[in-house]
């Protein structure tokens, strides 16, 4: 009798191009702390800050290293974007083969919503930077703070919060829809993707958390 070949299918390979360096950062160490392999996080440093170039640029990442998905990580702010600049752009997205991940107004808005919704609509990225030193010790807004020792270990800091956050994100799309006719985030999908793609977190080898105020 032959004995049957047993075989284990392959990830598939993942990449998040961010706009900015601060979010590159934060993803590194989520990349970093859930042992993804198979995931790459590249900030496009040296891009134009116009969602087309940024588009075509992880589309040339996406086709040179062949990778499975590709998408693209933005902040309205820090793009000088609306929903409006958004929704236009996405059928060329699509074309491209890059799946788009927003925060509006930035990845602080992300920070927060593991920790709480907020009670009404938030269009600066400065109202959410002074709340969060209340929330996150040594917080401060900018790529400076996850180079720093209160920083390094922000994504492990926020990570047992994780089902939180997508419930506050949830919560609080509904009030930016009705404001924007746009969710203020859909990390979540982002985050589903690589959960397809990369498998389940492993962050057992993390013994330290580094915890946030309550």
């Amino acid at each position: 009798m032959a004995r049957k070949r047993i075989t284990t299918a392959p990830k598939k390979t993942m990449l998040i191009v961010t706009a900015s360096e601060e979010e590159s950062l934060f993803f590194s160490q989520m990349r970093k702390d859930c042992r993804y392999t198979n995931l790459t996080v590249q900030w496009a440093e040296g891009v134009k800050d116009e969602l087309e170039a940024l588009i075509l640029y992880t589309a040339r990442k996406r086709s040179h290293g062949k990778f499975n998905e590709a998408w693209l990580l933005f902040g309205f702010e820090e793009l000088g974007i609306t929903a409006v600049d958004v929704k236009a752009i996405t059928s060329f997205a699509e074309k491209k083969k890059v799946k788009l991940a927003w925060c509006n107004p930035g990845i602080q808005l992300w920070y927060m919503l593991h920790i709480m919704a907020p009670k009404g609509y938030v269009d600066t990225a400065a109202a959410i930077d002074d709340a969060l030193p209340r929330y996150i010790p040594g917080y401060f807004p900018g790529k400076d703070f996850l180079l720093g020792a209160d920083g390094l270990n922000l994504h492990l800091a926020l990570y047992p919060n994780k089902a939180k956050a997508a419930i506050n994100a949830r919560s609080y799309n509904q009030m930016a829809e009705a404001k924007t006719s746009l969710p203020a985030t859909n990390l979540v999908y982002m985050l589903n993707a690589i959960t397809d793609n990369c498998g389940l977190a492993d962050i057992t080898h993390n013994q330290k958390m580094i915890g946030m105020k309550r």
